[in-house]
């Protein structure tokens, strides 16, 4: 081909147009640039939402933490029942088994003494 045959050539003339350069370049610098480019953006952009869900989810457990702590100190049985639950505390003539399940066995503890 000759060169003023492709001086001619109407997708040659095109991009060496000095605004389609411009914005070919623009768009490479939107792409590739080390410090604003739309790669890290998308990295920061779901880093962004995953902490928001983080603090939905901290908050929503805050709101829980709140009612069940207005609960306990309100409610003598909710203390009691908290401190069985949570701390394995038990009452006077009273026997507590811990069944704790590591894969398919089974094993039963007993804690304190029955009278």
């Amino acid at each position: 081909m000759d060169t003023s045959k492709l001086k001619d050539n109407k997708f040659i003339k095109i991009l060496l147009n000095k605004y389609i350069i411009t914005i070919l370049v623009f768009v490479l610098l939107l792409f590739f640039s080390p410090n604003n480019n739309i790669i890290y953006y998308n990295k920061v952009k779901k880093q962004q939402e995953e902490i928001e869900q983080k603090k939905a989810f901290i908050l929503d457990e805050i709101t829980q933490d709140s009612i069940r702590n207005a609960d306990l100190e309100k409610n003598i049985k909710a203390k009691e029942k908290y401190g069985r639950e949570k701390y394995l505390m038990k009452a006077e003539n009273e026997d507590i088994y811990i069944i704790k399940r590591q894969g398919n066995d089974t094993s039963i503890q007993e804690q304190g003494d029955s009278q």
